[in-house]
């Protein structure tokens, strides 16, 4: 629809304005001009469906408002970047139900880049260096595994599947840039791998909205989930536990949900025509800050192998009211200096309390190096 070359915005002004036209596709990306654009198309009863992941995340209320003043659809689901149905599963296939949270692996490129360091053991930048890298559509810029791509993704979802008004720029997001093949193999010692997980958990009073690296179990269902390939695992009252699963990156996966949108409104427009609207139904609640949240949590203490070194942090972790499911400490081999790590899995935790605990132990002169910690699932 747009470019910067002068005869292109004259055809831009063709397209707005021309009353034969029912459906325009966004694929442009960037909130401007595809804002100003949008709101042109939106006033002349052009239903749209958006690819563009930006500007929904930062305007999804604004234009859900906007359309439904103009009794029009606004699709957003081909925005997530991949195949898979999520929004129209929760508004549709399970509106019988109370979804009471959603987690889902939402970037192709942060799951395949984590699969070939639990695979192959190798670090993030060698990982980056693989030819089958380049295989990957999507851009390999600091968004795709920095999670600000994942949080655009988990507040469109948030907006449309479930009310919540929520900037990604407002969203806790990790990525997985610091995760190192150490993480990977002490994870994988455990018994865990780590994905890149978001996560949404409907609360009585809130709503809890995270991105970050991840410990699953490798029992756990979204462990097949691998290379460039996306999951939601939701949980409901009526039918438990409900997967949906496929492609997340690619023109092939992006486009399969851009044509069934389009059909989508064509029949909603051809056989209901009165009903023409798009409307979501906001709701209060606020997103809950991150340091309020309860996980399990894995920490990693590099410490000088000396006597009482498990007790002296059980007790600081004590002094939180923290609950230390298991510990065990390792030597590193060939060690002149006695040095080691001590391994610690917390039950149920309140986040800020765990933060605190670590700033008062890595004060202590048994700490050699920097604390490392990740939340389980």
């Amino acid at each position: 629809l747009y470019s910067s070359a002068a005869s292109d915005v004259y055809k831009r002004q063709d397209i707005i304005s021309d009353k034969s036209i029912d459906i325009a596709v966004d694929a442009i990306g960037g909130i401007e001009p595809t804002f100003s654009i949008i709101k042109q198309l939106v006033s002349n009863k052009i239903h749209i469906v958006s690819a563009n992941r930006t500007l929904l995340a930062s305007k999804m209320h604004d234009l859900a408002d906007l359309a439904d003043r103009h009794k029009v659809y606004i699709l957003p689901e081909p925005s997530l970047g991949g195949g898979i149905p999520i929004i129209s599963a929760i508004q549709r296939d399970l509106i019988a139900n109370k979804v009471n949270y959603v987690i889902g692996i939402l970037s192709g490129t942060s799951n395949f880049i984590l699969s070939e360091m639990s695979k192959t053991g190798l670090s993030l930048s060698e990982v980056l260096k693989s030819p089958q890298i380049q295989e990957i559509s999507e851009s390999l810029s600091i968004i795709d595994y920095e999670g600000s791509d994942a949080a655009q993704k988990v507040s469109i979802i948030a907006a449309a599947a479930f009310g919540i008004d929520v900037s990604y720029l407002h969203i806790h997001a990790e990525g997985i840039s610091s995760v190192s093949a150490d993480d990977v193999r002490h994870a994988s010692d455990l018994g865990y791998e780590i994905k890149l997980l978001a996560i949404l958990k409907d609360h009585p009073d809130k709503f809890e909205i995270r991105v970050h690296p991840t410990l699953v179990a490798k029992d756990h269902p979204l462990i097949s989930v691998k290379g460039r390939y996306n999951a939601f695992l939701i949980e409901t009252d009526l039918i438990g536990n409900y997967m949906l699963y496929g492609k997340g990156v690619g023109i092939e996966a992006t486009s399969s949900v851009i044509i069934r949108d389009i059909v989508e409104i064509a029949n909603l427009v051809y056989h209901s025509p009165r009903k023409g609207t798009y409307r979501l139904d906001w709701n209060e609640k606020s997103v809950m800050p991150i340091e309020e949240i309860r996980s399990s949590y894995y920490v990693r203490f590099p410490c000088h192998d000396k006597p009482g070194v498990i007790g002296s942090i059980a007790t600081v972790l004590g002094n939180y009211d923290i609950n230390i499911g298991s510990a065990h400490a390792e030597v590193e081999k060939d060690s002149p200096e006695k040095t080691g790590f001590v391994h610690i899995l917390i039950d149920d935790a309140i986040e800020q309390d765990v933060i605190n605990a670590i700033t008062e132990i890595s004060k202590l002169e048994l700490v050699r190096d920097e604390i490392k910690y990740f939340r389980i699932l």
